[in-house]
């Protein structure tokens, strides 16, 4: 059983270790001033990924997981989430809080969000290619800045999406400055065709190579 999930193993004690760098050695603020800083909050995430992708589905079926880490997953959402961004919220309206710390407590919650629906639909049955492909392009849908085009829309104190996107650290770290609004549509629009050739052009491409070898068998006297 170890063997057949060594590479969780190691992976998920990597996970864990990266995330509490993370929370407990890096600054743990809103703000984001450099590209390294970025990736090295990306590398939990990616981690909990591979070791989830590796996985051992039988090992999880044998040992009932589903019964376990599912129910676990969803108690520390309902238990320390919820509540978490209720309080944050109470405290600005009271005000000994800040936006920063609601913040902060929404944006974990998506990494979050993105390993339990790959580990339920791992311990499903769910493929190896599956969980890397599909983790893979939530990840990059995630860094893409559509979240902000979305936030900004809905934003009823704005009365039309900013000219320059300061507020977007994600993006100004990798852009070098600050973007501006066509810019930043171009970037969330690179990476959600980058997310979607990342589900469907290898599905895409062993259907071709299908019909290839097909036509081929076919064609053989």
């Amino acid at each position: 059983m170890i063997r057949a999930n060594l590479v969780t193993l190691v992976a998920g004690v990597v996970a864990v270790a990266l995330a509490g760098l993370v929370r407990f050695v890096l600054p743990y603020e809103q703000e984001i001033t450099t590209l390294w800083v970025f990736l090295v909050k990306l590398t939990p995430q990616l981690a909990a990924i591979v070791a989830i992708a590796w996985l051992d589905v039988e090992t999880a079926r044998r040992l009932r997981l589903h019964l376990i880490a599912l129910p676990a997953l969803f108690l520390g959402f309902l238990l320390y989430f919820v509540p978490a961004t209720f309080m944050a919220a109470m405290d600005i309206e009271d005000g000994s809080g800040t936006f920063e710390d609601l913040y902060l407590h929404v944006v974990v919650f998506v990494p979050f969000l993105i390993v339990a629906l790959l580990l339920a639909y791992r311990i499903g049955g769910g493929s190896r290619e599956g969980v890397l492909r599909t983790g893979l392009a939530m990840s990059i849908v995630h860094v893409s800045g559509l979240e902000d085009l979305v936030a900004v829309s809905m934003n009823r104190r704005l009365d039309a999406i900013p000219e320059v996107w300061t507020w977007a650290d994600h993006i100004t770290v990798r852009l070098g400055h600050p973007a501006t609004k066509t810019e930043a549509y171009v970037f969330i629009a690179v990476h959600v065709v980058a997310a979607l050739l990342v589900l469907f052009v290898p599905k895409m491409t062993r259907r071709s190579a299908h019909r290839d070898d097909e036509a081929e068998r076919l064609s053989t006297p």
